[in-house]
C-alpha cells in the first residue's frame, strides 16, 4: 500500500479519527480532491475490523463482486423461460466469468482508491436502467430498476462528483434516442421521483461541506478536482488522444482479443435496425447496442479530457466484458439474420483464440523470466530472490502454458468457439488463487514491510516540534502506518529552498532543532547533510530513518 492508495486510505482513516464525517482531510489539511463515499466505506471498514491493509481494500472489493454478481442475476433473468437450465446458467456464469477475470477489474478490486467506488457505481446504474427498459413500466422489477438507477448515479456523484451522473446520463439518452424508445420514460411522475431520490441521496453532503467550507470546497473540488482536470494536464499525468486504447487492451487482456470481433457483429453502422418505432424491444435486440454505447461514450469522454490516466476508463470494463460474453454465448430471442452473425462471428471468435495460444506461450515465457527483470530495482535488491524463491514466476508460466495448450487443443479439435471462455474462466481464476493470492504476502513482506515498521518508529521516536520529512519517493504510506503528517521532500535544491523560502512548508515549529528523514538510503545521501550532524536511527534494507540537526539550530542537543 503506497502512493494514491495509501493516500486515499489515509484520509479515510482521519475521518474516522477525527469523526469528522463531512470534510476529508489528509496531512493535517482539508483535502477536497474527491467526494466523500470511498472515505466512508473505507473509515466503515476500519470501524468495523480495525485499522488494516486487509480493512482497507475491503469495500472495494465488495464493490467489485457487487457488479459481478448484478450482471450474473441479470443475464440469468433475461434467460429463455423455455431454455434448458444449464443454458440459462451457463450464459450467466460465462458473463460474470468475463468480468471476474478482466484484469481491469480484478487490479482495482483490489486496491482501495475511488475509481472503483465510481465504476461500480456507474455500472450498477446502468445495469439497474437495463433492468428497467426492458420490463413493463407498471412491474415491480422496473420500479426496482428505476430506482437502482437513481440510487446509484447519486453514489457515483458522491464516489467523484458530477461525472458520476453525467456519464450514464449520456449512454441512457445516446440509446433512447437511437432507438426511438425516448418517450417510454417521460412519464413526469416518474422521473420527479427519480430525481427526487437521486438528490436526496447525494445532496446532503454537498450542502454540508458547502457550509462547512464555503469557497474552499467549491474550488478545490468543483474547480480544480472536475474543470481543471478536465481542460489542464494536472498531476503531470497529460496523454495523447489514443493514450486509452493500448490500455483497453490492458484492462480486458485476454478477452479484449475477441472485443473486435463482439463489436463488428452487431453490424452498429446499420442503424435502422436499431430503431423500433416507440415499442419496446426484447434484450436480444437492443443490448448489444446499449453496451457499445457504454464502452464508447466514457471512452471518448475520457479521451477528450486534458488528464489522463488509465483508472478513468474503469467504468467500460464490465461494457466490453458483457459484449463479449454476449458473442460466445448470446441472449435467446435473435432474428434469423443474427444467427447469420453469429456464425459469422465464430470465425472472428477462433481467430482471436489463435492469437490468445500465441500470446499465453509469450506471456509464460516472461514469467519465468520475471524475476531476471526486477532485479533491477536498487530500492528493493532482494525482491527478485524472494520473488523466485517463492516459485510463483514458475507457477504462473506454467497455469498460462496450460492455458495456452487447452486453448490451442480446443481449435484442433472443434470448430465452435463457444467454450472457448470456459478455459480462459478456468485458467485465469487458477491464476487468482494459485499465483495473485500468494503474491500479495511477498510483496507485502519485500517492499511494504520495511516502510510499516520505520514508520513507526519514526513516530516512536519524534521529540517535541520535530517534523518528519520523506525525501525522494513520495510514501504516504508512511502517514497512515505512523499516524501523523509529514512534508514531502524530492531532493537537496528543494529542500534547501524551502528552508530559506518557506520553512513552514517542513512543518517546522519555532523551536524545532531536529528533523527525521525518511526514505531510500541513495536519496538520502544524495542531500549531502553534513556527517556531524546525521544520526540514523534505523535501517531495514533500503530504507533508513536519519535525524538531522537543522541548520539554524540554536542549541547542539545529542542527535
Amino acid at each position: 500500500m503506497d502512493k494514491t492508495e495509501a493516500l486515499f486510505v489515509e484520509v479515510g482513516q482521519q475521518m474516522l479519527t477525527r469523526n469528522d464525517w463531512v470534510t476529508p482531510w489528509w496531512n493535517g489539511e482539508h483535502f477536497f480532491d474527491y467526494p466523500v463515499w470511498g472515505y466512508w466505506m473505507v473509515a466503515l471498514s476500519f470501524r468495523l475490523f480495525g485499522l488494516s491493509p486487509w480493512a482497507a481494500r475491503l469495500p472495494v472489493a465488495v464493490a467489485a463482486s457487487a457488479v459481478v454478481v448484478a450482471v450474473f442475476a441479470l443475464i440469468l433473468h433475461w434467460g429463455g423461460k423455455r431454455e434448458p437450465r444449464w443454458e440459462r446458467w451457463g450464459r450467466a456464469a460465462a458473463a460474470a466469468g468475463v468480468l471476474a477475470t478482466s484484469p481491469g477489474w480484478i487490479g482495482w478490486g483490489r486496491t482501495s482508491t475511488t475509481d472503483m467506488f465510481l465504476s461500480s457505481a456507474i455500472s450498477l446504474a446502468l445495469l439497474s436502467f437495463l433492468l428497467a427498459h426492458h420490463e413493463a413500466p407498471r412491474s415491480r422489477l422496473a420500479a426496482l430498476g428505476r430506482m437502482g438507477l437513481a440510487i446509484f448515479c447519486a453514489v457515483a456523484v458522491l464516489a467523484k462528483g458530477p461525472v458520476g451522473v453525467v456519464l450514464p446520463v449520456l449512454v441512457v439518452t445516446a440509446f433512447l434516442v437511437l432507438t426511438g424508445q425516448w418517450r417510454s420514460w417521460m412519464h413526469p411522475f416518474r422521473l420527479t421521483a427519480m430525481a427526487a431520490l437521486f438528490l436526496g441521496v447525494c445532496m446532503p453532503w454537498y450542502a454540508e461541506a458547502t457550509r462547512l467550507n464555503g469557497a474552499a470546497f467549491l474550488w478545490g473540488f468543483l474547480g480544480f478536482s472536475n474543470l481543471q482536470r478536465f481542460t489542464q494536464v494536472i498531476y503531470d499525468h497529460p496523454g495523447p488522444p489514443w493514450f486509452y486504447l493500448p490500455w483497453v487492451l490492458i484492462l480486458l487482456l485476454p478477452w479484449s482479443l475477441f472485443l473486435p470481433g463482439a463489436i463488428l457483429r452487431l453490424r452498429f453502422w446499420r442503424w435502422s435496425r436499431w430503431r423500433t418505432g416507440g415499442q419496446p424491444s426484447s434484450p436480444a435486440s437492443t443490448t448489444g447496442l446499449f453496451l457499445l454505447l457504454w464502452l464508447a461514450i466514457p471512452l471518448a469522454f475520457f479521451s477528450a479530457a486534458a488528464t489522463k490516466l488509465p483508472g478513468y476508463i474503469l467504468p467500460i470494463v464490465p461494457a466490453g466484458a458483457l459484449l463479449v460474453s454476449l458473442a460466445f454465448w448470446p441472449l435467446p430471442g435473435r432474428s434469423a439474420s443474427a444467427e447469420l452473425q453469429a456464425r459469422t462471428s465464430d470465425g472472428w471468435q477462433r481467430g482471436a483464440a489463435g492469437v490468445e495460444v500465441i500470446l499465453l506461450a509469450l506471456m509464460a515465457v516472461a514469467a519465468a523470466l520475471a524475476p531476471r527483470w526486477v532485479a533491477t530495482d536498487p530500492a528493493h535488491p532482494t525482491f527478485a530472490a524472494a520473488l523466485a524463491g517463492s516459485g510463483l514466476p514458475l507457477v504462473l508460466a506454467v497455469l498460462l502454458a496450460l492455458t495456452s495448450a487447452f486453448l490451442g487443443l480446443a481449435l484442433l479439435r472443434t470448430r465452435e468457439g463457444r467454450w472457448v471462455w470456459l478455459i480462459n474462466v478456468s485458467g485465469f481464476l487458477a491464476i487468482l488463487a494459485l499465483v495473485v493470492a500468494p503474491l500479495a504476502p511477498v510483496i507485502d513482506r519485500e517492499r511494504l514491510w520495511p516502510i510499516r515498521q520505520l514508520a513507526r518508529q519514526a513516530r516512536d521516536l519524534a521529540r517535541a516540534e520535530e517534523p518528519l520529512w520523506v525525501v525522494g519517493t513520495k510514501r504516504y504510506s508512511v502517514l497512515f502506518y505512523g499516524g501523523e503528517t509529514a512534508a514531502f521532500v524530492s531532493g537537496r535544491e528543494s529542500l534547501e529552498d524551502r528552508l530559506q523560502e518557506d520553512p513552514t512548508s517542513l512543518q517546522l515549529g519555532p523551536t524545532s532543532q531536529t528533523a527525521r528523514l525518511f526514505g531510500d538510503r541513495r536519496h538520502l545521501e544524495a542531500l549531502d547533510w553534513p556527517a556531524s550532524s546525521v544520526r540514523r536511527l534505523a535501517r531495514l534494507g533500503q530504507q533508513e530513518l536519519w535525524r538531522v540537526r537543522l541548520p539554524n539550530a540554536t542549541r547542539q542537543d545529542p542527535l
